[in-house]
């Protein structure tokens, strides 16, 4: 199974409006010969490229070797769980800045170590394989409703109230 990345077309505000910001402070500073806000809109377009970078090429969720693995920060940030000791795997939502709810999380939950990925960026969908793999590798792993829906292959991208919401 090859890794699965995010979509890069889920992430549009990063590469079409937020860059509006930088190019509205690059013109101003541009525009009245402040060299202080041409500096920050450069710096804001170049954080934004490489925000858009490391999702594109850098973030992944595998299954590698007998570990589930989710990289991302260009890689330097590597969360692994071993696929044996997972019992469960949850959705839990967050609280978000403007919907009140963030996009669920996968949360795998192992014996010694714990994943967590935002979901946001992903298609659903591209999750049912890795679910099935890992699913055919530990027999004892549980489902949340969430997650179990997303293996059968059911469009849950409007649920909300089945969702386990965190406590923090």
């Amino acid at each position: 199974m090859s890794a699965i990345r995010p979509d890069i077309r889920l992430i549009w505000p990063s590469y079409t409006l937020f860059p509006l910001i930088g190019l509205g402070i690059l013109a101003t500073g541009a525009g009245g010969g402040d060299p202080a806000m041409v500096a920050i809109g450069l710096g804001l377009l170049a954080l934004n490229a490489l925000i858009v970078l490391n999702y594109a090429y850098f973030t992944t969720v595998a299954v590698e070797n007998e570990w589930l693995v989710y990289r991302t920060n260009f890689g330097l940030q590597v969360d692994r769980v071993a696929i044996g000791s997972i019992r469960r795997i949850d959705a839990k939502r967050y609280a978000g800045a403007h919907s009140g709810v963030s996009a669920p999380h996968l949360v795998a939950r192992g014996r010694d170590a714990t994943v967590k990925v935002n979901t946001k960026p992903y298609r659903l969908a591209d999750f049912r394989q890795l679910l099935a793999m890992v699913r055919s590798a530990n027999a004892r792993l549980e489902l949340d409703p969430f997650w179990e829906r997303v293996a059968r292959g059911e469009d849950v991208s409007k649920e909300v109230a089945l969702t386990p919401t965190g406590r923090f």
